[in-house]
């Protein structure tokens, strides 16, 4: 089992090299000067001097306005090479697989592979190693197991921010939220610590290629300590295991403060253009009350809370309707499909789908286009590779990560038919937004930021109440979401004239009453359709 430790400092470099790391881990900069390539130059050296994998980390997405500079980055990388690069962007990866055929490519955690099909999707797009970050049980990891052979690198211990592929609230408010949340946070990683050995112990059955420590370290000391609990957990034989794990808890709860003692980054942000502009928290404006559209968007979508209220709105409502697919709604529509033109009812999929639910959704989408229901929302690779086996058309949510021309066109290799617009400051994608370019969007929705098992998500903290920031639970999951929508509606009309289409006014989390259509919606006459291309 190869051991990946992530580094900041030459201090916590030099450490890694004395212990005998499989391999380390840099993260690329968005601004890197000439005296950060020599450095890595030097420490790739170093490494390989040493037989240690070096890797470098290119864990965020590329905006379209970034693409010349992302181009000259890949030039200076492949230059180096690193023994593999660990990519996000979908986009990066289809354009460094064509110009650096020989590079190896593995997917980030904040990729978000969750199951079986994200694997699947990440071997076509080219990947040679998937690392998986979040949330997972020991369970679905070996089902998981048992239906792909890819190389897997797992994250040990787990993002902070629950499921990092989620992760919007950089897109959305323009800042990093991690300093925030860790001020009300246990100041000790050693809670983490201790479940990521218990985690460990679990992972050894599994034939996990690698282990990625789940921290960033500056600190030679911490880094050294850290290893050696590991070491002890993976080395020891499954019957001595429990025995071994026991006692490093001991030591743990002994000497604690391994890393709390030493800086360690216990979790980051991957700081974008905005922060490193603004460097401070952004004053949310107040929201602008609902208006009337003399001309409502003509392929207008509306989304429902579940599927009573889908079937309650259809009374008046002539539009396509969008409904979560959950086995709740599943079973509370299949009495009634009789009733419905599949062309007016879309199924949006969960944002996480574990490995141990796939057979109720694989059934039920078979079901589903049996009676050709074939439009789906997918926030997730794995998702949208299952809707398209299954012939549907796929319409990829903003989670997808499509922020350039590249990922566009990776996408469709993927199947993807249409892809939501980027989040945040439309001047993003002013430039990526063609006529006819693919592109759905929102009218009005209100976005989850970070989303995490339920249980498992942070105290929010009260610096953020600017933010205007709240948790809601929806099922298992607990979601930090904005309170007001973001909307649109000024933008319509020129979407529209691009072809943006559909747009989706999304009742979720909205705050209106139930069953009540939003404000200058009350009147739909009837369904818009797709621009043909």
């Amino acid at each position: 089992m190869e051991l990946v430790l992530q580094i900041r400092t030459p201090e916590a470099f030099s450490a890694a090299l004395e212990v005998g790391a499989g391999a380390v881990a840099v993260r690329l900069p968005r601004n890197p000067g000439p005296d950060w390539w020599d450095e890595i130059q030097v420490w790739q050296a170093a490494a390989r001097r040493r037989d240690v994998r070096f890797y470098l980390v290119w864990d965020w997405l590329v905006e379209q306005m970034d693409l010349p500079r992302a181009e000259d980055m890949l030039t200076r990388i492949g230059e180096l090479p690193p023994q593999a690069l660990v990519v996000r962007d979908v986009g990066l990866v289809r354009e460094a697989r064509r110009r650096y055929p020989d590079l190896p490519l593995h997917a980030a955690g904040t990729w978000g592979c969750q199951n079986s099909l994200g694997l699947g999707a990440a071997q076509t797009l080219g990947f040679d190693r998937v690392v998986l970050d979040g949330p997972l049980s020991l369970k679905d990891l070996a089902l998981m197991r048992r239906q792909s052979q890819m190389s897997w690198a797992v994250t040990v211990p787990a993002s902070f921010w629950g499921f990092p592929g989620l992760y919007l609230a950089q897109d959305y408010l323009g800042i990093g939220l991690a300093a925030e949340f860790l001020k009300v946070c246990p100041s000790s990683p050693a809670p983490r610590l201790a479940a990521a050995l218990e985690t460990l112990a679990g992972l050894t059955q599994l034939g996990v290629e690698a282990i990625l420590v789940g921290w960033e370290f500056t600190r030679g000391d911490s880094l050294k300590q850290v290893v050696k609990l590991y070491r002890m957990v993976w080395e020891a034989s499954p019957a001595a295991r429990a025995g071994v794990l026991a006692a490093a808890l001991e030591v743990l709860a002994t000497f604690g403060d391994l890393l709390a003692a030493t800086g360690e980054k216990d979790l980051r942000d991957n700081p974008g253009p905005q922060e490193e502009k603004r460097g401070k928290v952004r004053e949310a404006k107040p929201p602008r009350p609902s208006s009337l559209w003399a001309a409502p968007p003509k392929a207008l979508w509306l989304e429902a809370r579940d599927f009573p209220e889908a079937a309650a709105l259809a009374r008046d409502w002539r539009g396509p309707l969008v409904v979560s697919l959950t086995p709740e709604n599943y079973g509370a529509f299949l009495p009634e499909h009789r009733r419905w033109n599949p062309r007016r009812l879309v199924w949006r999929l969960p944002a996480v789908i574990r490995e141990s639910a796939l057979t109720f959704y694989q059934k039920a989408m078979d079901t589903l286009r049996q009676g050709k229901y074939v439009r789906f929302i997918a926030g997730d690779w794995g998702a949208a590779a299952l809707a398209r086996r299954l012939g549907g058309e796929v319409y990829g949510d903003q989670t997808l990560g499509v922020r350039n021309v590249w990922a566009v066109k990776a996408a469709r290799k993927l199947g993807v038919n249409r892809i939501c617009l980027p989040p945040g400051d439309p001047s993003k994608w002013r430039d990526l937004v063609k006529p006819d370019s693919g592109f759905w969007g929102y009218l009005s929705h209100v976005p989850a930021l970070a989303v995490w098992p339920l249980g498992t998500e942070p105290p929010l903290p009260r610096t953020l109440a600017g933010q205007r920031l709240r948790r809601v639970v929806e099922g298992e999951m607990a979601l930090l979401c904005k309170r007001a929508p973001d909307k649109l509606e000024d933008q319509a009309p020129g979407l529209q004239r691009q072809g943006v289409a559909p747009l989706i006014a999304a009742l979720p989390r909205s705050g209106l009453p139930w069953n009540q259509v939003p404000a200058g919606l009350e009147s739909r006459p009837q369904a818009g359709h797709l621009p043909r291309k």
